[in-house]
């Protein structure tokens, strides 16, 4: 990543504003690295020294299904996603990054299913507490 990502969110909005065609503004993309799940997860996983092993182990989640996400040929749905995040104990950013690179709406305080799951984020909750937590409130648990 060298070269790549050193502009700014801000930057790309000014040059995309300042564009004289579609094409121009469009050609922003070329100087960035596209972020995808599975890279992101990978560099997660690294960081908290996780295996592949070791988060399907923990997570629960099918052997062939995580390989398969982690290689971008699947996407998680919201469930598994904070499955993934609440296994390796990730923070409300890293939790919201990853729904956005699933193309998942992040976690949002307004809705009652998403406080619960805020809460147990910020409060480090394993994915059996977070089950706990959701059913006590009524809430559909991200697994049975």
């Amino acid at each position: 990543m060298a070269g790549k990502d050193r502009i700014t969110t801000s930057q790309m909005l000014t040059r995309i504003r300042q564009s004289g065609d579609f094409t121009e503004a469009v050609s922003v993309h070329d100087e960035i690295e596209q972020p995808s799940f599975g890279n992101y997860l990978y560099e997660l996983m690294e960081k908290r020294r996780l295996t592949a092993r070791d988060m399907i182990d923990r997570t629960g989640i099918h052997r062939s299904y995580f390989y398969a996400v982690l290689a971008g040929q699947k996407i998680p749905s919201k469930n598994v996603v904070l499955r993934i995040s609440l296994t390796m104990r990730c923070t409300l950013a890293e939790t919201n990054q990853l729904l956005r690179l699933a193309v998942l709406s992040h976690l949002y305080p307004r809705v009652r299913e998403d406080t619960v799951l805020i809460y147990a984020v910020e409060h480090r909750a394993t994915p059996q507490e977070t089950n706990e937590m959701l059913e006590k409130a009524g809430e559909e648990p991200l697994y049975r």
